[in-house]
């Protein structure tokens, strides 16, 4: 079975395409508790790299599951550059939750996390998913064969300053919408920490802390939230836009 957690697209993407490779089941976390799993079956997780280790809500999510196989995980990160010591990391975090044997995998992608850097060119952009879609049968391999990234226990140490640094970054208070918005409310809907809610037609950010998957910034059709002066001004990222434009080029090829 294959469970995921998606931000804005990427991870999504990667499990689908995954699920086609492996014949695995696949089941959104934000659907809630996942199907009972079959004996003997392989229990894989697909998510995005939050501060090197795994987004708060997936770790709610698998603290919250105990029926879930804890025998063995497969963790496929999904990252907009180097998985650094996210595999060490993300290993002491699943272990610590009580899985014995952890295999952790990274593609990278593309980045979307504009408070720090700029979304890349769509045809950048376009390149980098491609090619990470590309390893997906290498990465179904090394399922099969159980391999996975090398970890250290010296640099899973390190781990409480990461996730100290992910805690503080993900406090809403630097979120806000600006005049642009028209009080659609999809911000609120698509929220998956339910940290919005529209106050006389305006989101309003009423929990401390969120899952800093950035959909609200990224999805708004106005592109009237930002978080903080870091996202002023910078394009949103919307992977479906040339990856639909692909598909379109890609069918038309064949009917030629």
């Amino acid at each position: 079975m294959i469970l995921y957690f998606s931000g804005t697209g990427n991870s999504r993407l990667v499990a689908e395409k995954l699920a086609g490779l492996t014949k695995d089941q696949i089941h959104n976390l934000e659907q809630g508790a996942p199907p009972k799993m079959q004996d003997g079956e392989t229990l894989i997780l697909v998510a995005p790299l939050y501060f090197w280790a795994l987004p708060s809500l997936v770790l709610s999510f698998l603290k919250k599951h105990q029926e879930l196989n804890r025998k063995e995980l497969h963790v496929v990160m999904t990252c907009g550059g180097a998985l650094g010591a996210g595999a060490s990391f993300i290993t002491r975090q699943l272990r610590g939750l009580g899985f014995q044997e952890v295999y952790v995998h990274a593609l990278i992608m593309t980045t979307n996390y504009i408070p720090l850097h700029r979304v890349q060119r769509k045809e950048v952009a376009e390149k980098a998913v491609q090619a990470a879609l590309n390893r997906l049968p290498e990465i179904a391999e090394d399922i099969r064969q159980k391999r996975g990234a090398p970890t250290s226990s010296f640099l899973a140490k390190a781990l409480p300053i990461y996730q100290g640094m992910y805690d503080r970054a993900r406090q809403t208070r630097r979120f806000y919408a600006t005049n642009k918005c028209v009080g659609c409310g999809k911000c609120e809907r698509d929220c998956p920490s339910q940290a919005i809610h529209l106050i006389n037609g305006y989101p309003r950010w009423d929990k401390p802390q969120c899952a800093l998957c950035l959909r609200c910034l990224h999805r708004c059709p106005q592109a009237a939230i930002e978080h903080g002066k870091g996202t002023v001004g910078k394009e949103r990222y919307h992977p479906e836009k040339f990856l639909l434009e692909n598909a379109r080029i890609k069918s038309s090829q064949k009917g030629i």
